[in-house]
């Protein structure tokens, strides 16, 4: 059988994260502090109840891309009080009413409670593993910081008194539910290393 080339076998062992946006990747690799590859594929997002379906599926068609070691992530933010309503369906809210119209559904609530998600899917090449990062906050009706991310300028996790937006990178990489899922894939890549 022949060898494959090193640059192919280089391809089979980097991490992998695909995704189209590039503030994940810059998140993620700041979060783990080992260098990621991040491929631009705009990956579909299935209509599912849960963060973690919309993410196994995300991975089944990465997967499909002949990839070693791949990541690939969902998010989820969502009101207590209406069911976790918008939560996987929060990017087609902000595409279709951009972050003042989630400032509309919390200046309508009462409670303004919601959750922030990350599920982040690992393939090692044989199997895979989902981590759930989530954080517990509440989302203003006024965004305050910078407005580059998502909806980091609208959420203010719980005990904070800043948004993410207005937090330094480690300050919100302490609490974020990205930085949680990430730093239990980190936990998990570490325990494999010493197998």
């Amino acid at each position: 059988m022949p060898k494959a080339s090193p640059k192919a076998e280089d391809s089979r062992e980097k991490l992998i994260l695909v995704s189209s946006n590039p503030n994940k990747g810059i998140e993620a690799e700041r979060i783990l502090g080992v260098p990621i590859l991040r491929v631009s594929i705009e990956l579909p997002e299935i209509q599912a109840r849960t963060v973690e379906d919309i993410t196994r599926y995300k991975l089944e068609v990465a997967k499909t891309k002949g990839y070693g070691r791949l990541l690939v992530e969902d998010v989820s933010l969502g009101f207590d009080e209406l069911g976790n309503f918008p939560g996987p369906y929060i990017k087609w809210l902000l595409e279709g009413a951009g972050g003042k119209g989630l400032g509309a559904i919390a200046y309508a609530l009462l409670n303004r409670k919601a959750r922030a998600q990350c599920c982040l899917a690992y393939w090692d090449g044989r199997e895979a593993r989902i981590f759930l990062g989530e954080t517990e906050g509440e989302v203003l009706v006024d965004p305050r910081g910078e407005r580059h991310f998502g909806w980091d300028a609208w959420f203010q996790p719980k005990g904070a008194q800043k948004t993410y937006a207005e937090m330094a990178d480690a300050e919100k990489d302490a609490v974020s539910h990205r930085g949680k899922a990430y730093r239990a894939l980190g936990e998990y890549l570490r325990g494999e290393g010493q197998k």
